[in-house]
Parts: C-alpha cells; structure tokens; sequence
C-alpha cells in the first residue's frame, strides 16, 4: 500500500474550559484537503479528548508527519488536555518539547491551535522542521477558518511557509475578527533534504519538495552553536527578503525564524 502524508489531529476540550469548535475544525481540514489536487497522498487521522498519557503511544502507533493539536492554552502558556473526569490539566512545556523531540525522524510539522502556544511553538523548532503556534487569545472561528485554508494550500502542493502565508491572507479577506497572534516557526537549518516522508515515486518526491520549500528565494542558515554567527552576505539577502514581516530570533541553543502578520 502506498503511504502517505499522515496527519495526526489531537483534541481537548474538558468541560472544566469553555466549548469550542474541535469537531468542526476536524472536519474542515478534511474537507478543504479534499479540494486539492494531492488529496490522495494525505491520511487524516483523528483523536479526541486527548490526556497526557496518550500523546507517546499515539506517535508510536501512528508515526505522524504533522501533528495538529486543536484546544486549549492557558494563560500560564502549557497545553490544557483531558485530566481526571470532566477537568482539564495542563502539561509541562518541557515535557511537550522533551516528547517531540524522540520522534524527530518522521514529524515535519506541529500545529498548536490553541490559544497562548506561542513559547512552546518556538522550543518545538529546535527539534522540527516547522511549527505554528498562537500568541494570544483568537476567536474559535479564525482557528477554524486558519486550520482549512492552511490544509487546503497543503493539498495544493503549496510548501508550509507559503500555506501559512495562503491561510493567514484568508483571515484577512473574510475579515475574521480576533485572529491576530498566529505565528510560523521555522527550525534554522532547514532544507529540501528534510522533506516529509513519503513512497519513493516521482510525483511524491515532488510534493515532498513543495512542503519544505520556502518562499521568496529565502535560504535560512545552518543551525550554529552559540559563538557562531551567520555571515554578512546570508544575513543581508535573508533581511531584504523578509524584512518587515519577519524577525530572526536566537537563544543560546537554538536560532530559528518567526513569520508574523
């Protein structure tokens, strides 16, 4: 059998926090994946009222290129997942981190629709290639809005950059309100030779090539460690390329850039 491009869409909603759209988002990623033209080489895999407990063995079991997560954030900045009867409970962003990072061979791309992601979006990218999270409160409908229009660039064959940038425009042509604060991550280092995991024909090589190209001719520098610095010439030509959309953040272990509208 062929494989695919498996999509792990995870989802909390405890009644201890308030009701919001999951069921809806889901459907609306499959549904705007569907209006692709590289429908067939995606897999939606759907899991709800997702606890602690479950995230590892589901990476396991399902090995995940993407792995969307749809529901809440608190104010405190952690994921809030289903926790004993009814209540929620936040996780340790660490330990997110920590968990991503064993299963760095095979996931590409994290999504965080969730309200506060912003941090932990950011940590995630010093383990995978991609990661979208949210820096304040939205509205549940620009989540939704933001989740199909994103999968539907995606089925399109549209790289993860410019699906981002396809998802973010939508926002704006509808005129959505609160859908301010949703960001894109991108692990420094990046290349066409991370590409997604896929079967070895020359249509998915292609499609595999798409998901990680960036836009614009932008060429973002290798990882470095902390005494290292990127030369003028790439510094200058990424600045003139993203510059007044884009910031280059560093910490002391990683460095990876912020696409933000």
């Amino acid at each position: 059998m062929e494989d695919k491009i498996r999509i792990l869409f995870l989802s909390a909603n405890p009644w201890t926090t308030s009701r919001i759209l999951v069921d809806k988002e889901a459907r609306e990623i499959f549904e705007r994946l569907e209006e692709g033209k590289h429908r067939d080489r995606f897999e939606l895999i759907k899991h709800t009222a997702i606890r602690p407990g479950d995230l590892q063995r589901l990476l396991m079991k399902h090995e995940p290129h993407i792995v969307h997560f749809s529901g809440h954030g608190s104010k405190a900045k952690k994921l809030i997942l289903e926790g004993s009867p009814g209540r929620g409970k936040q996780i340790d962003p660490q330990g997110l981190v920590d968990v991503f990072s064993l299963y760095s061979a095979h996931i590409r791309l994290v999504v965080l629709n969730a309200c506060f992601t912003q941090q932990q979006a950011a940590a995630i990218t010093g383990m995978i290639d991609y990661s979208i999270g949210i820096s304040r409160a939205i509205g549940d409908r620009a989540g939704v809005i933001f989740a199909g229009a994103f999968y539907r660039a995606l089925g399109f064959g549209k790289s993860v950059p410019v699906a981002f940038a396809s998802a973010r425009a939508e926002l704006k042509l509808t005129k959505t309100p609160r859908a301010r604060g949703i960001e894109l991550f991108i692990r420094n280092g990046m290349g066409q030779s991370r590409a997604l995991r896929r079967p070895e024909t020359s249509d998915s090589r292609e499609l595999a090539a798409s998901l990680t190209t960036v836009p614009n001719g932008l060429r973002v520098a290798r990882q470095r460690s902390r005494s290292a610095t990127v030369s003028a010439e790439t510094f200058t030509h990424t600045r003139k390329r993203v510059e007044g959309r884009t910031r280059i953040l560093e910490t002391s272990t990683r460095s990876y850039f912020r696409f933000q509208f």
